[in-house]
């Protein structure tokens, strides 16, 4: 029988998911600090496409150590994919994912995104 070989070698990304948090209850910018630095988001959202059109969108974030705006670049990216609404599961049986907002203002966001954390160096190889 195969074992499970994760975290026995080198690993040069990480995937994970996560909800979006808000900076502020009632607004729109997501908090994107750690105890360590900060995610910054760097040029444009691109869009993901099935064959049925336009499903989602990546946006490209840079890790800088230290708090805004005096950071320090580090040679860590990450790439969010957040589902468009129109094809965004149900969160649950009552709300569909474009009506939940209402429902969960003031808490954290149930949106939830599919992050991929990579050093720099792993995609020039």
């Amino acid at each position: 029988a195969a074992r499970c070989r994760i975290g026995t070698g080198p690993q040069n990304d990480w995937y994970l998911f996560s909800h979006k948090d808000k900076k502020y209850p009632t607004g729109t910018r997501t908090n994107r600090a750690t105890a360590a630095g900060f995610w910054k988001a760097t040029g444009r959202d691109k869009p993901i496409y099935s064959a049925a059109g336009r499903i989602g969108m990546r946006k490209t974030l840079v890790f800088y150590k230290g708090r805004a705006p005096h950071g320090h670049k580090s040679d860590w990216i990450m790439h969010e994919y957040r589902l468009d609404d129109a094809v965004a599961p149900a969160t649950n049986t009552v709300f569909a994912a474009g009506d939940a907002s209402s429902y969960y203002s003031g808490i954290s966001s149930p949106v939830r995104v599919l992050y991929h954390v990579i050093p720099v160096h792993a995609i020039l190889l």
